[in-house]
């Protein structure tokens, strides 16, 4: 220890105390924490899967409501903003998915409908017609017999073009020879070979038309074939 002098001050010549003031603590700046760097804050930007949730609500609902579920859960656990979108697109593929089911359903029924309501082909069955009742009279409106119905032989009348076939002697001939009533000839038929003309009238209750050709002229008479054409 090193000697001091005496303090002129001190009584009987004894040596004062020396009291030294020194600061065993160093101060200075806090000794940097481990792990080098301040904590880690909540997450910035809107939620991945909340905006998918959205998204796959207009293209495929089943899974835009996985998307919504997931993207609720992050949101509520990291405070990352998006938990609205995420409930929005939740709740629109709900509707989404509920609307498809029914219109699917919906559509199902009315092609079932529709099916039902198509006849099934059947082969073609031939036609097989009832036999006739001979009791039944004869259907007025069934095919007409054409040819051959007489020859008549009319007297011959000068007319203002030369002779003539009086069509009212005509149409009482064609009445006699066929059998038909409310005979109509026309008013004038030359007596000439090959001459001819078209009567109408009744025949077996049917209107019936009776082509008259002159076939022959002798004399004062005139031969007359008389065929049934309609």
């Amino acid at each position: 220890m090193s000697q001091q002098p005496p303090h002129p001050h001190a009584p009987g010549g004894q040596e004062a105390p020396t009291v030294s003031l020194r600061s065993s603590a160093t101060y200075g700046p806090p000794p940097p924490l481990h792990g080098g760097g301040a904590a880690a804050g909540p997450p910035t930007g809107t939620n991945l899967m909340a905006i998918l949730s959205v998204v796959f609500a207009f293209v495929f609902s089943p899974l835009g409501i996985v998307f919504g579920i997931v993207g609720r859960g992050q949101t509520r656990r990291t405070g990352q903003p998006g938990r609205g979108l995420a409930t929005f697109g939740l709740v629109l593929s709900v509707v989404f998915l509920v609307v498809g089911v029914a219109a699917t359903l919906y559509l199902t029924v009315l092609a079932a409908q529709f099916a039902s309501s198509v006849p099934v082909d059947v082969p073609d069955q031939p036609a097989v017609s009832a036999p006739a009742d001979p009791t039944e009279p004869a259907d007025p409106s069934g095919p007409v017999a054409t040819g051959p119905a007489g020859t008549a032989t009319v007297g011959v009348a000068d007319g203002d073009y030369g002779p003539e076939v009086p069509s009212e002697a005509l149409a009482e001939q064609v009445g006699a020879q066929t059998g038909a009533t409310d005979v109509i000839c026309p008013g004038y038929l030359p007596a000439q070979v090959d001459a001819s003309t078209t009567c109408s009238g009744t025949l077996d209750g049917q209107q019936a038309q009776l082509d008259n050709r002159v076939t022959g002229v002798e004399g004062a008479e005139a031969t007359v074939e008389i065929t049934r054409v309609g």
